[in-house]
């Protein structure tokens, strides 16, 4: 009779974000035969020291695989391990110490990992390039969309026609450029901008600046249960990114039958396929007119509903749990 395999998990990262959204997902679907064991470490996500602390905790646990679904791969570790490298945002984004740290720390470790996993081909690409890790230690698995996007019937109500933006406000996520391009479009002013989350002191200079302030409103923290609405009621959804790993609110819009208009760079064609608009995101003119074709052009609107509720289907977390299963045990 087969021993129970055990497998170590760096449970740190679950909690209401996109990491914590797979690492959920991935959970949800855990084989029954599996014995799953988790750092008990408190150890913060961003503390340098991790990677040492992940070595010790696979030392007391003695387990036969380590998973961790964000980018920390353990120090010294004697069994293999897999992790999950989702983007390469800290070496153009962050500062000089998280570049070098990536460059220097993560990159040297992950060369000694069983596989690492990334969320599309262009990640991929960016690991291989970037960090010189071997194409063949790498496995590209998709995230993956809630079925409730899809079977939601729903609808947010606002009072007005609104395009919607669902992110943080890292500078990759080229938020300043998609406010100016609403602001410029030639679309009639009853359409409003709904972004999540708070309002902060440099967005709120710049609405001031494009005389907007009537027209965008900050939705506060949105919570998971009334995100599918929330999509499913907007005109369409506006994710203009400079740069992506995934691009979940791609799909989580296109499941919900509301059209996307996205970035021409990075991994965000990959992930729209033919059902999303896609625009130059450094080009503030060319997302004023596809804001304005959302608006103007209704038999092209139409196409961007049906082709993306049919591309939305092509990301069951069915198969991305199963795929990194099938990554961890075999």
């Amino acid at each position: 009779m087969n021993r129970q395999k055990k497998i170590l998990i760096d449970s740190r990262w679950a909690g209401n974000t996109g990491i914590g959204r797979l690492y959920q997902e991935v959970m949800d679907r855990a084989p029954a035969q599996l014995h799953c064991e988790f750092v008990t470490s408190k150890m913060g996500l961003g503390n340098l020291l991790s990677p040492l602390m992940l070595g010790e905790e696979i030392k007391n646990h003695k387990p036969d695989v380590f998973y961790s679904p964000s980018f920390m791969p353990p120090a010294f570790s004697k069994i293999p391990f897999v992790f999950t490298v989702h983007d390469l945002m800290h070496l153009f984004y962050y500062s000089a110490m998280h570049k070098i740290y990536y460059e220097q720390i993560i990159a040297r470790l992950a060369r000694s990992a069983k596989k690492i996993i990334t969320v599309s081909h262009f990640s991929k690409q960016q690991l291989i390039e970037l960090l010189n890790i071997p194409a063949d230690l790498i496995r590209v698995i998709y995230n993956g969309v809630d079925e409730h996007f899809l079977q939601n019937e729903e609808e947010h109500e606002m009072g007005r026609p609104y395009f919607l933006y669902v992110g943080n406000r890292r500078k990759n996520k080229n938020l300043p450029a998609m406010l100016t391009a609403f602001a410029q479009a030639k679309i009639p002013e009853d359409f409003i901008l709904c972004i999540s989350g708070e309002i902060d002191a440099e967005l709120n200079q710049l609405i001031n600046e494009l005389k907007i302030g009537k027209r965008v409103k900050f939705l506060g923290f949105i919570a998971e249960k009334d995100l599918p609405k929330i999509y499913k009621g907007a005109h369409a959804t506006l994710f203009v990114s400079l740069m992506e790993g995934f691009g979940l609110p791609i799909i989580e819009s296109m499941a919900s039958g509301t059209p996307v208009l996205t970035s021409s760079s990075s991994c965000l064609p990959e992930i729209a396929g033919d059902a999303a608009l896609c625009v130059n995101p450094s080009n503030i003119s060319a997302i004023q007119a596809g804001i304005e074709k959302l608006v103007n052009d209704e038999v092209f609107y139409v196409q961007c509903v049906m082709r993306g509720l049919e591309r939305a289907l092509e990301f069951p977390w069915d198969k991305t749990a199963q795929e990194t299963w099938d990554t961890l045990l075999h």
